[in-house]
């Protein structure tokens, strides 16, 4: 069997692509990264595993409502030029805000940066239940539905064209596994009164995903207007 079709190799990449994704979106702090800094200042490094358990449980449901409530086969298949079309329009407009937010992070990179504005925004984000929290700032995001009907959709088509069902956990996992890795890090990390994520650092590692989004933005554009051909 030849290294390109191997299915090891296509299970990795749709890991991979679900992970970088994610974390392109993990990394634009939110109302769910302040929950997490303001808890783990409370509970400790394990506020973030927990609340990203939270996130995860809401996710898989609209994960599942989506492959069992829309008749996945027929649905993707009919209208996956569209998709790829408004996914990778998606992911260009969500690149923008990747570069915004690595010059706004390059802009202030003289003060305490994420972990300052995120401390200031403690008391409003307070909840006693870690999970709770996850499953709060998940459900009642309003940026939550339209990432997944613009960006998340396509990706799981994606993974559901390489390895049907099977791609489509893949991707799903490489996404669980970046807000896993991203929360479970930035609890870590304040846990014991440090931010690796400030300044130049941050700011390199913004513009590097900001690029890969661009790129499969791309992709997914030219591969949705040749399926209209």
């Amino acid at each position: 069997m030849e290294p390109i079709t191997s299915p090891v190799i296509i299970g990795a990449s749709l890991v991979g692509i679900g992970f970088l994704t994610g974390l392109s979106g993990a990394l634009i702090p939110g109302p769910m990264l302040a929950y997490v800094v303001s808890d783990t200042l409370k509970k400790g490094a394990l506020a973030g595993p927990l609340t990203v358990l939270g996130h995860i449980s809401v996710e898989f449901v609209l994960i599942t409502a989506l492959v069992l409530g829309l008749g996945l086969t027929s649905y993707f298949l009919e209208f996956k030029s569209l998709i790829y079309v408004i996914g990778g329009i998606a992911l260009a407009l969500m690149s923008v805000l990747v570069i915004k937010e690595a010059g706004r992070v390059k802009s202030h990179a003289n003060h305490d940066g994420i972990g300052q504005h995120l401390r200031m925004r403690d008391a409003k984000y307070a909840l006693n239940s870690s999970i709770g929290g996850g499953v709060l700032f998940t459900a009642f995001n309003p940026s939550f539905i339209p990432w997944w009907g613009t960006i998340g959709y396509p990706l799981l088509l994606q993974g559901f064209e390489w390895l049907a069902l099977t791609g489509i956990v893949l991707v799903s996992a490489g996404h669980f596994l970046s807000d896993l890795a991203w929360y479970s890090f930035i609890s870590f990390s304040f846990s014991r009164g440090k931010n690796f994520f400030v300044g130049r650092r941050y700011e390199l590692i913004m513009l590097v995903l900001a690029l890969f989004v661009i790129v499969l933005g791309l992709l997914f554009i030219i591969k949705g207007i040749i399926g209209f051909l």
